[in-house]
C-alpha cells in the first residue's frame, strides 16, 4: 500500500514563492516590519540618556544679562543703606544656567533606572521643560563712597548676605580712594 504525500498549503506556498523569486523580497519585508516595531522609537537618539537642547526660546536668556541684573538689583538696594553714597558693585557667578526636564524613575530588581519624559513622536519628539536654575553667586565686590566705614560695610555685607543667600565670607566692601 502506498500512500502519496501531499504537501500543507503553507509549503506549497512557499514552493511557488521560492519559484518566482518573491520569497526573498517577503522576507525582507518581514524581517524590516520586526525591525522598525522593535526599534523604530530608538532611531537616533539614546532613550537613556539624551542630550537637552536649549530650553524653550522665551526662557533663555545670557550668563551676562543675568550679572547685570543681579548687580542692578544689589545697587539699588544697598544704596538704601545709610551713609553707603555712591556705589558699584561686581558680581561672579559659577558657569551658566542649568535647565531642567522631566525624568522618570523605575525601580526594577536589577536597580533604578532614570530617562527624560518627552512629548511627541518621531521628528517632533522633545523633552519637557520644567524650569532654569541661575548660576550660583560665587562672590561680590562693593565700592561705596561709606565703605570704609566699619558700620556701613556690616550693614552692606549683611543685606547682601541675607537678600541674595550669599555667605558674607564671600563679600567685600570697600571704599572709593
Amino acid at each position: 500500500m502506498t500512500t502519496s504525500y501531499q504537501q500543507p498549503p503553507a509549503e506549497r506556498c512557499v514552493k511557488s514563492m521560492k519559484k518566482s523569486g518573491k520569497l526573498a523580497i517577503a522576507m525582507v519585508g518581514v524581517l524590516l516590519g520586526a525591525g522598525l516595531l522593535f526599534f523604530g522609537n530608538r532611531v537616533g537618539k539614546d532613550a537613556a540618556d539624551p542630550t537637552p537642547d536649549a530650553p524653550p526660546a522665551a526662557v533663555s536668556r545670557s550668563v551676562e544679562e543675568y550679572r547685570a541684573e543681579l548687580e542692578g538689583r544689589m545697587e539699588t538696594i544697598c544704596a538704601q543703606v545709610a551713609g553707603v553714597g555712591e556705589i558699584d558693585i561686581a558680581v561672579t557667578l559659577s558657569g551658566g544656567f542649568e535647565y531642567v526636564y522631566a525624568t522618570d524613575k523605575k525601580t526594577t530588581v536589577s536597580g533604578e533606572s532614570t530617562s527624560y519624559v518627552t512629548v511627541g513622536s518621531g521628528s517632533r519628539e522633545s523633552l519637557v521643560y520644567i524650569t532654569e536654575k541661575p548660576p550660583a553667586i560665587v562672590g561680590i565686590g562693593v565700592v561705596c563712597t561709606g565703605g570704609m566705614d566699619a558700620t556701613v560695610r556690616q550693614e552692606v555685607t549683611a543685606l547682601l548676605s541675607a537678600a541674595f543667600g550669599v555667605g558674607s565670607n564671600k563679600i567685600y566692601v570697600t571704599g572709593h580712594k
